[in-house]
């Protein structure tokens, strides 16, 4: 119950951390102009490309969200496919907050860029401005020209978006980038997407089911279920600890399989020093997740010396992952490439909030049940001090009794296995519906 208590604080916090600067469309894309950005209806856009042909060439403008006035470069690329690698490429670069300068390059490969033998080659009506932590650049590069790494403006080709920071006049490699949805033919004005980063989508749904999932169903059974079902056996040990088992490993698993996947999509972060924590929570998630469940492995026996030290180390690995683990879903939903309206964070605390009153809710019934048995106690207590004489009347009593407290704990106990499938109920609703926003953006 803390543990998720904990988790609704960093939201709260993360709701000012993670807000990035973004702004709004051109109402022109599409109709006076052709558009490449990442524009979305529910929050605007982070970087946004447009484009109109004139008779000397086409007139670009390339808008980006920065989250600082430090020394940093947009650029827009033109590809004959979707890699990077053998492209053009045109950027405008940021200096001291106000000067501003457009140059052209080449990218060798995926990780080498390079400036063309005449940068400016092609280029002019160069102006620029930063406002408000928005990137704004114009200016006009001709269609054609003689050098061979500078691409017509005349063929089709996919767009890239990227931005990076530079260094002693130096770019360095770029922190986020966009790819176009399709081929863009900058003779005609369309409203062209980013292509979408399914790997990103996979990681997200995978970790979702581990932590808002498996893990919610597991720390409950752990910590509220272990007198149910004491008569029966899975395996040949208690059931709650066989399905806690099974749940904590498949979270651990799935979440395994999250960073797998996240690190073959080579996913980058650009934003604030906040959802560059992802990758770091992520991976101290990854590892205490995986050690906490080799070590209930090693559990030792009810009554060995260290069975104290191994439940303490294993409650706190338990919490510690499952507090960073819904911290750090939250925190991939705010970011760029997860393509999500804002809105999914607050389904989000809207499970925490449950999270916390289904633990409440089940802290007072074991707590309730656990007074009427020290109160039960008490009068068996008594009723023996009475004497000899009473002995008769106190075994009557005690066996009138037996029925009627035999008769809660399977109020009880049917309460809380009833509770337990609506729990499981309300948790997949959780789990499908954030997955669902997660794939369908």
């Amino acid at each position: 119950m803390e543990s998720t208590g904990i988790v609704t604080v960093f939201f709260l916090l993360g709701f000012i951390l993670f807000a990035n600067a973004r702004f709004s469309k051109d109402s022109g894309c599409g109709v006076t102009k052709g558009c490449f950005s990442d524009c979305r209806s529910w929050d605007g856009c982070t970087y946004l490309i447009t484009w109109v042909q004139t008779s000397a060439g086409v007139d670009f403008t390339i808008k980006g969200s920065l989250m600082s006035s430090i020394d940093q470069y947009i650029a827009v690329g033109f590809s004959s496919d979707k890699k990077m690698g053998d492209d053009s490429v045109t950027e405008c670069v940021m200096t001291n907050g106000n000067t501003f300068n457009v140059v052209n390059s080449f990218n060798v490969d995926d990780d080498d860029n390079e400036m063309t033998t005449a940068p400016a080659t092609g280029l002019s009506s160069i102006s620029g401005s930063y406002t408000n932590g928005i990137l704004d650049c114009s200016f006009q590069r001709t269609n054609t020209t003689a050098d061979p790494q500078i691409t017509s403006l005349l063929t089709d080709w996919y767009l890239f978006w990227a931005i990076g920071r530079m260094k002693h006049s130096e770019k360095h490699e770029h922190e986020d980038w966009g790819i176009s949805s399709k081929v863009v033919d900058l003779q005609i004005y369309e409203d062209v997407g980013e292509l979408g980063k399914p790997k990103v989508k996979a990681h997200g749904c995978l970790t979702i089911i581990a932590w808002v999932g498996f893990c919610s169903i597991g720390v409950v059974l752990a910590r509220y279920y272990k007198p149910m079902w004491i008569s029966k056996k899975l395996f040949g040990a208690a059931i709650w600890i066989q399905v806690h088992r099974a749940l904590m490993i498949a979270a651990a698993l799935f979440n395994l399989i999250a960073v797998i996947v996240i690190f073959e999509g080579e996913f980058e972060i650009y934003g604030s020093s906040f959802q560059n924590a992802h990758p770091v929570l992520g991976m101290i998630v990854t590892v205490v997740s995986v050690l906490n469940c080799i070590g209930g492995f090693l559990r030792p026996g009810p009554k060995h010396k260290f069975r104290p030290y191994f439940n303490w180390a294993h409650l706190i690995m338990g919490l510690l992952s499952y507090i960073l683990g819904v911290f750090t879903i939250g925190i991939g939903l705010s970011i760029d490439d997860a393509h999500v309206p804002f809105d999914v964070i607050y389904v989000l605390v809207a499970f925490v909030v449950y999270q916390i009153s289904f633990e409440v809710i089940l802290e007072f019934i074991d707590r309730t049940g656990k007074r009427k048995q020290s109160q039960a106690g008490s009068y068996d207590t008594k009723m023996n001090s009475v004497g000899e004489s009473k002995t008769n009347v106190d075994e009557n009593e005690k066996k009138a009794q037996e029925p009627e407290k035999k008769e809660q704990d399977q109020y009880c106990g049917k309460l809380k296995t009833y509770l337990l499938f609506l729990h499981i109920g309300i948790i997949s609703s959780f789990t499908l519906s954030i997955m669902t926003v997660l794939a369908a953006y």
